[in-house]
């Protein structure tokens, strides 16, 4: 049977020996800090409720909206949903006073 050999971290130079040193705790705490702020980030999105009232994450986008949005919301033909908003109208402006009215 063959034997790994694993490399030893006792060789080479003073600067490549703190360098692999460095390295390997930069890495082990970013994925340490992935890792929890991954299981957080779960835990909180299953025990807390979403903005929009609902209890569970799972639950379908419409069920909780009003008729007149889900009328508004269309489905394009890739799949994805597209919200149409509708158009704005602008208000009347405001009369000229009578003074200006009048010179025309």
């Amino acid at each position: 049977m063959a034997k790994i050999k694993l490399p030893n971290f006792n060789e080479g130079s003073l600067l490549r020996r703190t360098l692999l040193y460095v390295g390997t705790f930069v890495f082990g705490t970013l994925s340490f800090v992935a890792i929890a702020s991954l299981i957080v980030v779960s835990v909180a999105k299953s025990i807390l409720p979403s903005r929009d009232g609902s209890a569970t994450a799972d639950a379908p986008e419409d069920a909780d909206k009003p008729a007149e949005v889900a009328a508004v919301t269309a489905k394009s033909p890739g799949g994805s949903t597209k919200t149409v908003r509708p158009r704005r109208i602008k208000a009347p402006s405001a009369p000229a006073s009578g003074d200006e009215a009048q010179t025309n």
